[in-house]
């Protein structure tokens, strides 16, 4: 019994020393310090007014069914071309897809390295009917207000767009010329799943044999106050985003008149199905691109919460547990199940002979459109309920994170923001960089912007609205981007 003691409390210190000795490989504020060069200091209110002005031309994707609103985004493109005429000047333009943009920046040794490419969209959505008024200023305005540009598009997306076009137009002004080729690639439908606009401008490239070593996009950026624990902002440079599928589940039952129902109806047939897949989620799963992400955030944090992070073979179960709270958390570990829509039945008094409902999943990258479906018909097991596949894309295959795309957004992001934390991540929403894969050796998304909890709500919502030193500092951060990769 005493060997048996001193075995386990062995055991035991020695499992303590490899979790300290764990801890201590991360430590504290572990990650490389990046010097700061000197940059541009742009003025934020000509950018300010630059974005306002592009905010009032209501480039909006309504639906797949509507025809886009030619004299607005034939406006954008004028405006573009008349706000940044250095950029115009060294730059080759083409339409393509009837309202997206192309531009091309030839580089001066283009066969030595393969082009980057920019990817924004010029669409914004809707303004939910009837909201109007609950807008501080109004949704098209371009209002200059309280320090920020207001109005749909502001942080989604021609902020971004804006802030490409003044980094490329104080370089060309500067008469800077790139080594290798650019790529600005302005999409007109991306709120509509950018077939029509990314999905053309990828098979434009494709005919004219055009290879991309990278892409950067929108899909995530500098979070502050977003992540716990965290006070420093948080660069969430995406390797990769989520697919997405629609299930449509029909159930068939019995009609006829209420009074004489049978056992089962269409309606509780459904609602049984979609307890099915919502009372057995997909499980939560550390895999190693979360724990890149956790390692990287455990250096910022106390010593107690970095021995837990930096210990995933033993915590694993706690963290999971613990980031299974938070909806935006939970989301990166899994597939998400969403019942977003329900119907059956006309009157009453009248039993429907079929009810149907909508299952939104968003499929994280270790899953497929097709394997989500049988995975729904395993679960509902009734030959009485049919699934089909409404509409779906597969997720993004993984992007490097350490390759040249990756490791030059980093290196910029800290020489512009400073004191900042590197994570690589996940975007949970769809993006035109999905549409680049077959042309492009790796894809990226991050927008330099800082974000707050607060903008997460405004992206689609009432009260849209970007910071101006937000915008100053987007230019500043994709001009040293292009010196740093193109010079």
């Amino acid at each position: 019994m005493k060997n048996f003691l001193i075995i386990v409390l062995g055991g035991l210190v020695a499992l303590v020393l490899v979790m300290v000795v764990r801890t201590g490989l991360i430590g504290g504020g572990s990650q490389t310090a990046v010097t700061r060069p000197s940059f541009t200091v742009y003025d934020g209110d000509a950018i300010a007014a630059r974005l306002g002005a592009a905010i009032q031309l209501q480039t909006v994707s309504k639906s797949l069914e509507a025809t886009p609103d030619a004299q607005a985004f034939g406006g954008i493109a004028q405006f573009l071309s008349e706000a940044y005429p250095a950029a115009h000047a060294v730059m080759e333009r083409e339409v393509v897809g009837d309202y997206s943009l192309v531009y091309k920046w030839p580089g001066t040794n283009a066969s030595a390295q393969k082009p980057i490419g920019f990817i924004a969209h010029l669409d914004v959505v809707p303004v939910e009917t009837g909201t109007e008024d609950e807008w501080v200023q109004p949704p098209f305005s371009g209002a200059i207000h309280d320090g920020s540009v207001w109005g749909r598009g502001a942080l989604d997306n021609k902020g971004q767009v804006i802030a490409l076009m003044e980094a490329a137009d104080h370089l060309a002004g500067e008469g800077f010329a790139p080594a290798r080729d650019i790529y600005f690639l302005f999409g007109h439908d991306e709120e509509l799943g950018g077939d029509k606009g990314a999905g053309a401008i990828v098979n434009h490239l494709k005919a004219r044999g055009v290879n991309l070593a990278w892409t950067l996009d929108e899909g995530s950026g500098l979070a502050q106050g977003i992540v716990p624990g965290i006070e420093k902002p948080v660069a969430l440079i995406s390797t990769a985003e989520k697919g997405s599928v629609t299930l449509r589940f029909t159930a068939r039952g019995q009609g006829g008149h209420s009074s004489t129902p049978a056992p089962d109806t269409a309606v509780s047939i459904l609602a049984r199905a979609v307890l099915a897949v919502t009372d057995n989620p997909y499980p939560l799963r550390l895999d190693g691109n979360v724990v890149a992400f956790l390692h990287a955030l455990a250096g910022e944090m106390p010593f107690s919460r970095r021995l837990i992070m930096t210990n995933l073979w033993l915590t694993g179960p706690l963290v999971k547990n613990q980031l299974k709270g938070d909806a935006l958390t939970a989301a990166s570990l899994h597939t998400t199940t969403a019942p977003t829509i329900i119907r059956g039945g006309e009157k009453s008094n009248i039993l429907p002979q079929q009810a149907v409902a909508i299952v939104n999943y968003r499929i994280h990258p270790r899953d497929t459109v097709e394997a989500v479906r049988d995975r729904a018909v395993k679960l509902i097991n009734d030959d009485r309920v049919t699934v089909e596949i409404a509409g779906g894309r597969e997720p993004s295959p993984r992007s490097s994170a350490s390759g040249e795309g990756y490791l030059a957004i980093a290196e910029t992001s800290k020489a512009i923001y400073g004191d900042i934390v590197l994570a690589p991540a996940l975007t949970l929403q769809g993006t035109d960089s999905r549409h680049y894969a077959d042309i492009a050796d790796d894809n990226y998304r991050f927008t330099p912007f800082i974000y707050t909890p607060d903008d997460l709500q405004r992206i689609h919502g009432t009260d849209e609205r970007v910071k101006i030193e937000n915008l100053a500092g987007a230019a500043a951060w994709y001009e040293a981007l292009m010196r740093r990769t193109a010079s």
